[in-house]
């Protein structure tokens, strides 16, 4: 019995704690602008405790106020490109982003595709961001787009937590800078997280690659700007 009690509260624990994708339906509420906020394991919350409360797009709803309806459309572990080894397009939290309807679309995907497994290369990954792009404005209205860059990423604090963060960090810059060609070549708005983030260890987890409660809330700060920014939405092509 003891046993299952101990098994359940971790369980419980890895959820709370956002280790384990949990997609619920997500009700539009009408006569608000809707914003998804599309991802990864950053955007979804995973390692921080009671994510769901403190991840980037929660802390973005508290910033933005009752006049929009932020919607979280995030997967752990997902790539941008679909050669990857888990395309965030095949998710079922892809379609639901697209049957959201929203006005406004933030992206923050690419630390996954940075693994040796995943990536081709600077010119693939665009493409494919392109592709992604595409598909979001295909919508009607067709949304405005946001696009981030990766955060940067650090060595976790020991062999442990090694089990969260495989990335390959040298490979984030380059990432960053591949994000950053998507948006002048697209017409998208950029948020910069790599600039952010960079040399700032603090503002991340003990495995290095997840955000902390701080690194969630200026990362919301970065995203807030920029939607709060009305003279960029001219960005369309």
């Amino acid at each position: 019995m003891n046993l299952l009690l101990l098994a359940a509260l971790l369980a419980a624990a890895l959820v709370l704690c956002g280790y384990t994708t949990i997609r619920l339906p997500v009700g539009r509420r009408e006569r608000k602008e809707h914003i998804a906020c599309v991802g990864d394991s950053v955007t979804y919350g995973c390692t921080l405790p009671l994510f769901f409360l403190r991840r980037y797009p929660a802390v973005l709803q508290r910033l933005i106020g009752s006049d929009a309806q932020i919607a979280a459309f995030a997967v752990n572990d997902r790539t941008l490109q679909d050669t990857g080894n888990k395309p965030f397009r095949k998710e079922r939290a892809f379609r639901q982003s697209m049957e959201y309807r929203p006005d406004t679309v933030v992206i923050l995907l690419g630390t996954n595709d940075s693994k040796d497994s995943n990536w081709i290369s600077a010119e693939a990954f665009r493409r494919q961001y392109a592709e992604l792009i595409a598909a979001y404005r295909a919508l009607s209205p067709a949304p405005r787009i946001v696009i981030c860059t990766p955060p940067c990423a650090f060595k976790p604090i020991n062999r442990f937590f090694y089990i969260t963060n495989d990335a390959k960090l040298d490979r984030v810059p380059e990432i960053a800078e591949a994000v950053k060609t998507v948006a002048a070549e697209n017409g998208a708005e950029l948020v910069d997280l790599y600039a952010l983030t960079q040399g700032k260890r603090e503002l991340f987890g003990p495995d290095g690659l997840h955000p902390n409660a701080a690194g969630a809330k200026r990362i919301a700060e970065a995203v807030f700007r920029t939607l709060s920014d009305t003279s960029a939405q001219g960005g369309k092509p």
